[in-house]
């Protein structure tokens, strides 16, 4: 069948009124998918990211798939960062469910875990490598705390709101000279149970205003007033 002009004309217009019926429809579908897509990203960058550094004083640095980087204001914090300050440096990350980590000068740790449903904290697993860290735990969602530090050879896990963990190497302990690395806990607020990571059964109760130390292998000190052992000396903040 040959079409004239007239039909030709006409053909054409059903056509593109069939088109034009149709392109909103893929424009919507676009639309949406694009909504989900991005909406899936925001979840997922949401539930990557537990805390971010929200204090630096001097200079301190962020490890993060084996790549260095300076910590700024700000920068999101996720699991399995390395954090770490250098001399007369201080670093405070905060996280999303309202806890705190305060990292005092030549120092660092690890996120090994932070689980967090919406901004409530499930459980928290934090490794210190070397030095001080002052960890302020939040208890706004009620229950207790699931909130552990470990350092080379100690436990200490949370049953109050805020203390400090040292790990000490390369110089003797107060508690025992011959050995040379050791961990010191003390509590401000709460209660905290410290243990040998080599037994971590056999724990002592830190109450608030006392502090114990593990020594090498040992198990954890009776708990002694603050200040009575190596946290509180000077030379070693």
């Amino acid at each position: 069948m040959i079409l004239d002009a007239n039909d030709r004309s006409v053909t054409t217009m059903t056509l593109g009124l069939r088109q034009f019926r149709h392109h909103p429809i893929r424009l919507v579908a676009i639309a949406l998918f694009s909504f989900i897509l991005t909406s899936h990203c925001t979840a997922a960058f949401a539930q990557d990211t537990v805390g971010q550094v929200t204090d630096i004083t001097g200079s301190a640095k962020l490890e993060r798939g084996g790549i260095e980087v300076d910590a700024t204001p700000m920068m999101p914090i996720k699991v399995r960062d390395k954090l770490r300050t250098t001399a007369k440096s201080k670093l405070t990350v905060t996280f999303r469910d309202g806890s705190k980590l305060v990292l005092s000068e030549s120092s660092s740790y690890t996120i090994d875990e932070y689980s967090i449903a919406a901004t409530t904290r499930m459980r928290a697993s934090i490794a210190l490598w070397a030095g001080h860290l002052r960890a302020i735990v939040s208890t706004a969602a009620g229950g207790v705390p699931d909130f552990q530090v470990h350092t080379p050879n100690a436990i200490a896990a949370v049953r109050g709101t805020e203390f400090e963990t040292a790990f000490i190497a390369d110089r003797p302990c107060p508690e025992d000279r011959s050995c040379m690395r050791y961990t010191t806990v003390g509590v401000f607020h709460g209660v905290v149970a410290v243990a040998n990571i080599a037994n971590p059964a056999q724990s002592v109760q830190v109450t608030e205003g006392y502090e114990t130390t593990v020594a090498c292998e040992s198990p954890a000190t009776s708990p002694a007033p603050l200040g009575m052992e190596e946290m509180g000396a000077p030379g070693y903040h």
